[in-house]
């Protein structure tokens, strides 16, 4: 992990352009940039790891992070996956718990790090601020609550077609495009399933005329029936 400390009017300006960061007074994002720095990640470096204090609260630059539990087979389960502009794991800041997860880089990253001393400080005359914090919390709970219900009592193909209608941009479009924002692998173990068992799913789909499957490359034919094998009675889950 490489940290690097800038003056901090330039990284408060960069902070005013982030959507996390809309509407919070110039005076707050003075205030806080004194009391941050800037973190570069290489692609699989590892952030912080299930335990390490919570010290301080990153926003994603560019790049992608993954944030993941470690199973007892010594495998990991995808979580969540965060993009540009967005905080990383930000419950733990108001809990002041230590991280419940650890966050890897999925790609070449570059991240601010925030003090979590600082930011609960802010968050107490910035109501902004605290918008847009409790906002990305919830966000992510819910995320985690879908992938459970998605994985509870289901199927392998009633999990993957209700992924892929997850990624879907508009409820009435019946064709569509996805760029998967990971690996195979990782969309695997996010939906509770081998990564063969993924391949077979997404195999049968293609079969069926629902999709089409080129690496990490997804054009939906046919929502409509997405949706049917989504809602349909199905095999117990596998």
């Amino acid at each position: 992990m490489n940290i690097r400390i800038q003056p901090h009017a330039q990284i408060a300006e960069m902070m005013g352009r982030l959507p996390c960061f809309k509407g919070v007074a110039t005076t707050s994002l003075n205030r806080l940039a004194r009391e941050t720095r800037q973190v570069a990640l290489h692609r699989r470096e590892i952030l912080f790891t299930k335990g390490d204090a919570a010290d301080f609260l990153y926003v994603l630059i560019s790049g992608q992070i993954k944030l993941f539990l470690l199973l007892s087979s010594g495998t990991d389960k995808t979580l969540d996956l965060v993009g540009p502009g967005q905080p990383v794991c930000v419950a733990p800041i108001w809990q002041g718990e230590p991280y419940p997860m650890g966050a890897r880089a999925d790609a070449d990253s570059h991240l601010i790090a925030l003090d979590r001393e600082a930011v609960l400080d802010e968050a107490r005359q910035d109501t902004a601020l605290v918008g847009h914090l409790l906002t990305t919390t919830s966000r992510q709970i819910f995320s985690l609550i879908r992938d459970m219900e998605n994985c509870a009592q289901r199927s392998s193909l009633q999990r993957v077609s209700c992924f892929l209608l997850q990624q879907r941009p508009d409820p009435e479009m019946r064709a569509y495009d996805i760029l998967l924002p990971t690996s195979k692998r990782d969309i695997a173990t996010r939906l509770s399933l081998a990564q063969e068992t993924l391949s077979r799913v997404f195999q049968q789909l293609g079969q069926e005329g629902a999709i089409e499957v080129k690496g990490r490359f997804i054009r939906v034919l046919d929502s409509h029936k997405l949706v049917a094998f989504n809602l349909a009675n199905c095999a117990p889950q596998q």
